[in-house]
């Protein structure tokens, strides 16, 4: 019987080394990545600008990831730290039970911070912040008295000395409010910067040596606020030309202009609106439209009202909180439309932005797309293949002629402003649109003939 008590004791003097052993290397392991935060916070502190995305304007809206990461390390030391004290000769009993308690309601109040939707965070944030300073204040007092062991004193130290300051810089430094004026969605907004297309060019090269010329002296100057639509047969051009002035594809002649800026690639004064809309599935239509704007560095606050705003306009106030795959193809498009319109750019491109939907869909879009047009007074660019919406939508239209992809012929139209007040129905069903509608059908039908290398075969 002795020789097993001895044996349990042998036992219990092996686990109780290895647990204190475990326990010193923890907490320099600890000591290390507190080293490194408090190295990061420096940093953050001293040497990035403001428009860095580490330096956000809105300090009680830190990143998400960034406070569950420090709460999850505090919290986890806590608990540890508890653990620990609970094989310490030295430690008063009431020291363990601190600790694992407060690690514990961090964990819990973490858990109600990572399932609560984006606002209900900004406003937590500061509570959280509040929480970390609080238990590290709890583990300096515990490191202090149990300062004659090891290295745990050191680690909690400088774990509180971390978490106390970023709390402090989160709690303490003055609010900068973002001027909601700089994207309200008015007449004020107007871009007073024509697109300039000069002498353009573009050549693929095909893998068998060959090449196909996409464009060719394409030239033409847009005036702010004109809505121009660009219509022709498959193979003219009309996307390639959209993604030069957007920035996805460099030209390999010729130069476009935003105003006097050279366009060399995607830019924030430029706004994209795609045949699908592009979207983040697994984000809420808030989270979708601001997203830019967050990205942008802009607050959290001023960036919920401008969002707010932009669903009111297009018909999606009550829709804020859903997911993007609840919502029907036209109420994305209506998403893709305000998150683009969120960045403030001066020039909108859509490709082919109604071409999925349905009849009744796409020509309640399209009464959408005007009216943002004149609130707005932004310059569009839109591709389409249907007649009837380019000349519905387009005070300018260009029609394009293949092989290589050219202006065959510009238009000023008037229907676009008289579709302002005018009736859809009647204002498609009038003698002039009919008028220009078929004449612009037989041009492509004829450049459509001499692709298939059909003319003259009926």
């Amino acid at each position: 019987m002795d020789s097993i008590v001895q044996g349990l004791a042998d036992v219990y003097d092996v686990i109780t080394l290895i647990v204190a052993r475990g326990a010193y290397w923890v907490s320099v392991a600890l000591l290390v990545v507190a080293a490194l935060g408090a190295l990061a916070m420096v940093v953050d502190l001293l040497l990035l600008t403001p428009s860095s995305r580490f330096h956000s304007a809105d300090r009680a809206a830190q990143p998400r990831d960034g406070i569950i990461l420090i709460g999850q390390i505090m919290a986890g030391v806590s608990i540890a730290g508890g653990v620990v004290l609970l094989f310490r000769d030295t430690a008063s009993p009431w020291q363990p039970a601190v600790a694992l308690v407060g690690g514990a309601a961090l964990l819990a109040l973490l858990v109600l911070y990572r399932r609560a939707d984006e606002g209900r965070q900004a406003a937590m944030a500061r509570y959280v912040w509040l929480a970390l300073a609080v238990i590290s204040v709890i583990a300096v007092v515990l490191a202090y008295m149990q300062r004659h062991d090891s290295a745990i004193p050191y680690m909690g130290l400088l774990l509180a000395a971390f978490v106390m300051a970023r709390a402090w810089f989160t709690l303490a430094r003055p609010e900068v409010h973002f001027d909601a004026s700089k994207v309200e969605v008015t007449r004020e907004s107007r871009t007073e910067s024509p697109l300039i297309v000069d002498r353009l060019g573009m050549v693929y090269e095909l893998p068998d040596g060959g090449s196909v010329e996409a464009l060719k002296d394409v030239t033409f100057t847009l005036e702010p606020g004109r809505l121009l639509t660009l219509l022709g047969p498959s193979g003219c051009g009309k996307t390639t030309l959209l993604n030069i002035i957007a920035g996805f594809l460099a030209p390999t002649s010729g130069e476009v202009k935003l105003g006097s800026d050279p366009i060399t690639g995607p830019g924030q004064d430029r706004g994209m609106v795609f045949q699908r809309g592009a979207l983040f599935e697994w984000l809420s239509v808030n989270d979708n439209v601001g997203f830019g704007a967050r990205m942008n560095g802009r607050s959290r606050p001023a960036s919920r009202e401008a969002v707010q705003d932009l669903l009111n306009i297009v018909g999606l106030q009550d829709f804020g909180d859903k997911a993007v795959y609840e919502l029907s193809g036209g109420m994305q498009q209506r998403v893709a439309l305000a998150r683009c319109l969120a960045n403030d750019p001066k020039l909108i491109l859509m490709d082919e932005p109604l071409g999925a939907l349905d009849a009744l869909t796409r020509e309640k879009m399209q009464g959408l797309v005007l009216n943002l047009w004149n609130e707005t007074g932004k310059t569009i660019v839109l591709v389409t293949h249907s007649v009837e919406e380019a000349l519905y939508l387009g005070d300018q239209l260009f029609v394009m002629a293949p092989r290589p992809g050219r202006i065959e012929r510009t238009y000023d139209l008037p229907f676009a402003r008289q579709a302002l007040t005018a009736d859809a129905r009647e204002l498609k069903t009038s003698s002039e649109f009919i008028r220009v509608r078929e004449e612009i059908l037989t041009m492509i039908w004829e450049m459509e003939e001499q692709i298939m290398g059909t003319a003259g075969g009926h």
